[in-house]
Order: structure tokens, then sequence, then C-alpha cells
């Protein structure tokens, strides 16, 4: 009997082994797609503060625009010329609205790799998790190894 046991135990040495090393690369490649994930949300957040500032560059211009225009008509200006300005805050108006667009897809391709990100670290998380539980049977092993081998020291 005490032979089949530590058959039973070699057996199971050779099956784990060859899992511990498929958890410890599984853990290693989820790690690796988590670090990816982040860096483009990083690169995600980034383009959604540079739209924000495009808006805000346009917003100014608008202002600016708005301010020329009242300056004009306070004192009376060729109706040309405030057509022209018209014209032009139309014209800021209309790239205000597609830069307002623009940061609506920015934000919301943000928030899709954010949920990348939560997805990536759930997957990195159950990867090491799986890792520690072959890491305890095979500390389990030993110690019965270990425990075997004092008994028939004994």
């Amino acid at each position: 009997m005490g032979g089949e046991c530590n058959i039973d135990w070699m057996e199971a040495r050779y099956r784990l082994a060859p899992m511990r090393e498929a958890r410890a690369r599984d853990e290693r490649v989820m790690r690796g797609d988590l670090a990816g994930a982040v860096g483009e949300a990083q690169v995600r957040a980034d383009d959604v503060a540079e739209v924000t500032r495009r808006v805000a560059r346009v917003r100014a211009a608008i202002t600016e625009a708005w301010t020329a225009r009242e300056r004009r008509l306070a004192h009376g200006g060729a109706a040309g010329t405030i057509a022209q300005l018209e014209h032009h805050l139309r014209r800021l108006r209309r790239d205000l609205d597609a830069v307002h667009g623009e940061l609506a897809r920015a934000e919301a391709r943000h928030r899709g790799q954010l949920d990348a990100v939560d997805l990536a670290q759930g997957r990195f998380t159950r990867a090491r998790a799986d890792r520690e539980v072959i890491e305890r049977h095979f500390a389990a092993w030993r110690t019965a190894r270990h425990k075997l081998a004092e008994r028939r020291d004994d």
C-alpha cells in the first residue's frame, strides 16, 4: 500500500508540473494584456484631453468673434463687414458642434477602453488565483512527500 501511495504522488507530480507551467505562463500573458489595456486607456485619456483643449480654443474664438461683432455693431460698421463677422461666427459654431461630437466619441472610446482594462484586470486576477491554487497543491504535495519520507525513516 505504501508503494501505491508513492506512485499516486509521483503521478500527481507529473500531472501538476505542466499545469503549473501553464498557469504561470497564463499569468504572465494576462499581466501583459493588462499593461497593454492600461497603456491604451492612457492614450485614450490623452485623446480626450486634447479634444477638450480644442473645445476650449473654439469657445474662446467664438467669444472673441462675438465681441468683435458687437464692437462693430456698436460703432457702426459696414454691412459687408458685419456679414463677414456673422459668417465667421456661424462657421465657428459649426466647428464647435463638430468638436463636441468628436469629444463625445473620444469619451466613449475612453470609457470602452476603461471597460477593457476592468476586463483585463479580472482576467489577470483569475490567472493569478489559478496559479496560486496550483502552487498550494504543490506545497501540499511536498509536505505530504516529506511526511512520507519521515515515516519511512522511522
